[in-house]
């Protein structure tokens, strides 16, 4: 595993995402297509843990590593953008931070 010490913001940033979209995420779940968590409201909670204000759920998949998730942002965007910015985390995730490629 590399190390890697970016936030989700800095990443998304990095990755030509505009400060309004990268800013707006405030966290994410993901799990493997028909592998959904046992306890989904403990881990919505882990994901919000912290924060306060107005939360935005936006429902994504992503057919490259199989996954489905949830992404949590503080402003509304669109389906087309939620993807792209789960596609871009799932990216990262695999290829960057654990290099399962």
């Amino acid at each position: 595993m590399k190390k890697i010490d970016l936030t989700w913001h800095e990443v998304l940033s990095k990755k030509g995402f505009d400060s309004s979209v990268s800013q707006s995420l405030i966290g994410f779940i993901a799990w493997e297509k028909n592998n959904i968590f046992s306890k989904m409201g403990q881990e919505i909670n882990d994901a919000l843990l912290g924060y306060e204000g107005k939360v935005v759920a936006k429902d994504v998949i992503n057919t490259k590593y199989n996954n489905t998730g949830i992404l949590f942002v503080s402003n509304d965007m669109s389906d087309k953008t939620a993807s792209k910015v789960f596609d871009t985390i799932l990216t990262y995730e695999n290829e960057e931070v654990y290099d399962l490629q």
